[in-house]
C-alpha cells in the first residue's frame, strides 16, 4: 500500500467534491460527448478532475491514472488510480443533487481502495480491501432483506437493448407482486445506498471502469456479493456489476441471465 494512500484518497475526493458543490446550480452543460442528452460535461467535472489528477501526480508521480475526463496515462504501472470526477453529471447539470465524486486505487488490477464523496449530503464513503466499508467513520453493512418481493433495487437509468432485457424480466417478476425499483442517475449514489443498506440490490449493465471500480469495493466491503452477470467475482475487465446480499444475489443473477 502506498504511504498515506488511505488518508490521501479520502482527502482528494472531499476536496474535489466541495469544489464541485460550490458550482452546483451555476454550471450547465459545458459540452456534450455525444448526441445523447445525458452524455455531458460541466466545468465542475473538469475542475474536480484537475484537483484529483494534479494531487495524484504530485504525490505519486510513478502511478498510472484512468480518468473519465482525461483518459489514460502510465497504465503499465502496478498502481493505477481510477477517477470519475463527477458521477451523475446530468443530474448535476440539471440541478438535481444526486451526484458524487469517485476514486479507486488498483494494485496489479485488483481494487484495494475506494472513496466516494456525496457533496450534497456531506457523506464520505471509504473502503479498503479486507478492512470493511465506512461512511464518515461509521461501519457499513449491506441490507439483510431476504424476500425478493419486499426488496428495493436500483439500476439502469440509460435504456439500451441489454438493460431493456433486464427490465423486461423485472417487470415479469412484478406482474403479480408489488416491488420497488429506482434509477437514480448516479452509480456513486447507487453504491453508497447499497453499502449503507438503504437499498437492497444493484444492477449496473451499462458502464465503464471508472463507474464500477469504486462502487465494487465499497459494496463488497459492506458485505455484498458483487459479481459480473455470469456470477463470477467482479474484475478489472468487467463492464457490468450485480450486487446484493448472497440471498438476493441469486435472484438478481437469474434476472440478468442472457442480457
Amino acid at each position: 500500500m502506498p504511504t498515506g494512500a488511505e488518508r490521501f484518497v479520502q482527502q482528494i475526493v472531499k476536496k474535489a467534491g466541495l469544489a464541485a458543490l460550490k458550482r452546483f446550480g451555476k454550471d450547465g452543460v459545458h459540452y456534450s460527448k455525444s448526441a445523447h442528452r445525458g452524455d455531458v460535461v460541466t466545468k465542475a467535472d473538469l475542475l474536480s478532475n484537475l484537483i484529483i489528477v494534479s494531487a495524484i501526480k504530485k504525490r505519486y508521480p510513478t502511478h498510472g491514472i484512468i480518468s473519465e475526463e482525461t483518459g489514460k496515462s502510465n497504465t503499465d504501472a502496478d498502481y493505477i488510480w481510477i477517477i470519475d470526477p463527477i458521477d451523475g453529471t446530468f443530474n448535476f447539470a440539471t440541478n438535481v443533487p444526486l451526484f458524487g465524486v469517485m476514486v479507486a486505487l488498483a494494485y496489479k488490477k485488483s481494487i484495494i481502495l475506494s472513496a466516494i464523496f456525496l457533496p450534497s449530503d456531506d457523506e464520505l464513503y471509504f473502503a479498503r480491501r479486507g478492512r470493511g466499508a465506512y461512511m464518515n467513520g461509521k461501519r457499513l453493512r449491506c441490507s439483510r432483506i431476504k424476500n425478493w418481493s419486499s426488496s428495493a433495487g436500483v439500476g439502469p437509468t440509460w435504456l439500451s437493448p441489454r438493460s431493456l432485457r433486464f427490465l423486461k424480466g423485472l417487470l415479469t417478476e412484478a406482474k403479480n407482486k408489488k416491488m420497488m425499483f429506482s434509477g437514480l442517475g448516479s452509480i456513486a449514489i447507487d453504491a453508497a445506498y447499497i453499502a449503507a443498506g438503504k437499498r437492497d440490490w444493484f444492477a449496473g449493465l451499462n458502464g465503464k471502469l471508472h463507474d464500477f471500480a469504486p462502487a465494487y469495493l465499497l459494496m463488497r466491503e459492506a458485505g455484498c456479493k458483487v459479481t459480473n452477470i455470469h456470477g463470477k467475482d467482479w474484475t478489472f475487465e468487467d463492464r457490468e456489476v450485480l450486487a446484493a446480499n448472497p440471498v438476493l444475489h441469486k435472484k438478481l443473477l437469474k434476472l440478468a441471465k442472457g442480457v
